[in-house]
């Protein structure tokens, strides 16, 4: 019987990271939605955030919406972190 009572770590690399099913489809996801990104202007009066989203779920309509506005930030933090290391080279 285990008795310990602190917490056990699985390896040295304890997987920190969630939604493994995220992970799994995000570099087709970024393929999908990645453009919309580059100019950061509305299009037709839609935030690109909104088209973005709509255009994941359509790819993906298994995901449920709090999964879809995961993967959308996800893409876009990236982008972001992007745009700011070319700025900055």
């Amino acid at each position: 019987m285990d008795t310990q009572t602190e917490p056990q770590q699985h390896g040295a690399h304890s997987e920190r990271r969630h939604h493994p099913h995220l992970r799994a489809i995000y570099p087709d996801a970024c393929r999908h939605i990645e453009h919309l990104f580059h100019h950061r202007q509305d299009w037709a009066g839609s935030p690109i955030d909104y088209l973005a989203q709509r255009l994941i779920h359509e790819a993906y309509p298994q995901l449920g919406s709090s999964d879809v506005r995961a993967l959308v930030g996800a893409i876009e933090r990236v982008h972001q972190a992007r745009t700011k290391a070319k700025i900055a080279h």
